[in-house]
C-alpha cells in the first residue's frame, strides 16, 4: 500500500521541464497574416482613412445593402475621427512616468519670479 501513496501531480508540465513543440516565438499566425493581406489588397483601409481625413469625395450607399451609390463628402467629425485613427498608427502611446527626487524623496519645486524691471 505504501507504493500507492505517490505524490499527486497537478495538470500540466512538471516544474523545470523545458517547453517542447508548438509555434516558435515571433512566428506570425498564418491565418492572421492571410487576413491582413486580403484586407489590404481588397479594401485599402489606410488609403480610405487618408481620403476621409483630407475631406475628399467618396462613394457610399444610401442604405445598407443598397446598390445605388451617391457621392458625398465626410463630415468634420468623420475627418477628425479618421485623423485620430491614423495618428495612433504612427505616434507611440504616452505613458505616465513616476518621477522622484534624490533617494526617492518627492520633488521640491521652487518658482522664482523674475526681478522687476524699471518699466512698470
Amino acid at each position: 500500500m505504501a507504493n500507492q501513496e505517490k505524490e499527486k501531480r497537478g495538470p500540466g508540465r512538471p516544474k523545470g521541464l523545458p517547453k517542447t513543440g508548438g509555434r516558435r516565438k515571433g512566428v506570425p499566425n498564418r491565418t492572421r497574416v492571410q487576413t491582413l493581406e486580403r484586407i489590404n489588397q481588397e479594401a485599402d483601409p489606410i488609403g480610405f482613412l487618408i481620403r476621409v481625413a483630407r475631406g475628399l469625395q467618396f462613394e457610399a450607399a444610401t442604405e445598407a445593402g443598397a446598390a445605388e451609390k451617391v457621392k458625398m463628402y465626410p463630415t468634420h467629425d468623420q475627418r477628425l475621427d479618421a485623423a485620430k485613427v491614423l495618428a495612433r498608427k504612427v505616434l507611440p502611446d504616452t505613458k505616465a512616468v513616476e518621477m522622484s527626487g534624490e533617494g526617492g524623496e518627492p520633488f521640491i519645486f521652487q518658482f522664482i519670479a523674475a526681478p522687476p524691471t524699471g518699466n512698470a
